[in-house]
């Protein structure tokens, strides 16, 4: 299946086509020639590129297209993709505390764990720091090595005849040691997570209708019980979920627009390309009675008098959006031939995260 988001081009040379009349060309000679051209977003946020998992690829793409005369056969340029992230502004600092009781064999309590967070969400370069106490229930339990892992989830799902197809990918973006500093021979552990988050395939966190992107941090808790020849080592984890955005809270009056933005599933809007040398795409104007009405001296009004609005003062066009199924991969789809049979939830249509 792909679904095309939108789809917008633009005539960088030549004549434009009618829908009343024959196109004319020109001859265009040998040589290198260069067209240059600007491309604005509207204030709407689309789902971000995404490659993973496979099977769910997000991509933006550009092709240059040369039209043949005479309705003949033009030639087609090789795709160009472009990575893409939408503006997602961060939340307001707010401390939280995550709490946790890990088990062993679901049956014997091993270690309280509570953490304090500085910040529910973070954006890409900025510093990551939370506190992290751990207390070992078990009177012959050391706490022997503490690791972290930032992880990315790509998710995507669809439903199919026999109910949902879902894939799901990790990906660790940061692995890492919390060196123990407090007494070895304390039941309580308190020390400081810190790390940088990285702007390298760190994207926001996002949903579409067939996709999701969020992120977590995983501690794995190495603990040692037992006595003397029977001690042995056991290692348990947890989970505190992360939001990452890619604009400061601080941003949210500073920005004009912003909280203007539109989701892309409530939006008709579509990127629009503009001459290079302006530094705003003209504005639409509205339709008005004076550009639209026939001209006031002919009686009666011919039909084919209505006076023609130039390329600049058209109505934009609209977004719209489009679902191709396929029986076989797309063509051109990376990882085509390492995509496997996704897991099949029989029975369950429902298309919500």
């Amino acid at each position: 299946m792909i679904t095309t988001f939108f789809e917008t081009d633009w005539k960088l040379w030549g004549n434009e086509t009618s829908s009343y009349s024959q196109c004319p060309w020109d001859d265009l000679e040998a040589g290198h020639y260069e067209f240059p051209f600007a491309l604005k977003f509207p204030n709407v946020n689309y789902p971000p590129s995404a490659e993973e998992p496979h099977g769910f690829t997000i991509r933006y793409v550009w092709c240059a297209q040369a039209d043949g005369p005479a309705l003949k056969t033009g030639l087609k340029s090789r795709e160009y993709i472009t990575p893409y992230r939408p503006i997602m502004l961060s939340t307001a600092d707010k401390e939280w505390v995550y709490r946790e009781t890990l088990m062993k064999d679901k049956k014997h309590a091993l270690v309280e764990v509570q953490t304090k967070l500085y910040k529910q969400s973070y954006c890409p370069d900025e510093p990551f720091e939370m506190q992290l106490r751990l207390t070992a229930l078990q009177a012959d339990a050391k706490i022997h090595g503490i690791e972290y892992v930032f992880r990315k989830h790509h998710e995507g799902k669809m439903l199919v005849q026999q109910g949902t197809a879902f894939r799901e990918y990790i990906r660790a973006v940061i692995h890492g040691r919390v060196p123990i500093t407090s007494n070895a021979n304390d039941n309580q552990i308190s020390e400081t997570v810190r790390f940088g988050v990285p702007t390298r395939m760190v994207s926001p966190s996002f949903t579409t209708r067939h996709t999701r992107v969020h992120y977590d941090l995983q501690f794995i808790i190495n603990i040692e019980h037992g006595h003397h020849i029977f001690r042995m080592s056991s290692p348990v984890d947890f989970t505190i979920p992360i939001i990452i955005a890619n604009l400061p809270h601080d941003n949210l009056l500073r920005i004009p627009g912003l909280t203007s933005i539109e989701d892309y599933r409530d939006s008709k809007e579509c990127p629009i390309f503009f001459d290079p040398s302006m530094e705003e795409p003209p504005a639409t104007p509205p339709a008005t009675f004076s550009v639209t009405s026939p001209p006031v001296n002919e009686e009666p009004p011919n039909y084919f008098s209505l006076q023609e609005q130039p390329p600049q003062l058209e109505l934009r066009k609209e977004r719209k959006e489009r679902t191709v199924f396929l029986t076989r991969p797309a063509k051109g789809a990376f990882h085509g031939h390492e995509i496997l049979p996704a897991t099949l939830i029989p029975g369950l249509f429902d298309e919500d995260w």
